[in-house]
């Protein structure tokens, strides 16, 4: 079994964006793992890499994963 997420790992991940507090606790408690948490950004990002997932079926936990970085409103904000 891969380890958990934790708030390190989310951070490292996800440098691109700022992350709340709240939204960081709701990915700890998906359960999920990195790479589902990897597919969710990428789902969520502009860029082409969510072209590479638009025919392929979300799993619960991803689908999760979206919906908190999207409710995550200012709290995902691009970093640049």
């Amino acid at each position: 079994m891969p380890p958990r997420l934790t708030r390190e790992r989310i951070q490292q991940l996800s440098q691109r964006y700022r992350l709340d507090d709240h939204a960081v606790a709701e990915i700890i408690r998906s359960g999920a793992s990195e790479p589902e948490f990897v597919e969710a950004v990428n789902r969520m990002s502009r860029g082409g890499e969510a072209v590479a997932f638009r025919n392929r079926p979300m799993s619960r936990t991803v689908a999760r994963l979206c919906e908190v970085l999207a409710s995550a409103g200012d709290g995902l904000t691009d970093a640049d």
